[in-house]
């Protein structure tokens, strides 16, 4: 029978290097989004890696979306260009306690680019009494 220390000396070392560079994905979660209002977020990106937006996701729905003349999107961009590298489908009239994770209907192909501020943007739904609180996350996949 092998102790602890016989099995730790057959475990080949990790260079440490060689995860300095390996792809990562973060989800950034932004808690009690209000769309009625509107609002900008702002995420602070790794620094020295690229990324791509994966995913947009709204759950914790504490107020109903409205959607009279258009519903309410998500854009990830930057300062200028608010959409530059993902945007929402529509989010339609999302009930209390729903959930959703709506298709990029632009994105997962824009890079953002190294020490890059982004943007989340949430566009108020418009026509009748814009409203919908959730939290929202958004997921980005780093790499070299």
């Amino acid at each position: 029978m092998s102790n602890l220390t016989d099995i730790a000396g057959t475990i080949s070392p990790v260079n440490l290097r060689d995860l300095e560079d390996a792809p990562f994905i973060v989800t950034y979660v932004l808690p009690s989004t209000d769309y009625g209002a509107g609002f900008t977020e702002v995420i602070e990106t790794p620094p020295g890696f690229r990324g791509v937006v994966r995913a947009i996701t709204l759950y914790n729905v504490t107020e109903l979306f409205t959607a009279v003349t258009t519903p309410a999107y998500c854009y990830v961009g930057i300062s200028g260009d608010t959409d530059a590298f993902a945007t929402s489908a529509g989010l339609g009239t999302l009930a209390v306690d729903a959930a959703d994770s709506p298709a990029l209907t632009d994105g997962a192909t824009h890079i953002i680019q190294p020490n890059t501020t982004v943007h989340v943007t949430g566009v108020a739904p418009t026509g009748g009494t814009p409203a919908g609180i959730c939290t929202t996350g958004v997921t980005i996949q780093f790499f070299k």
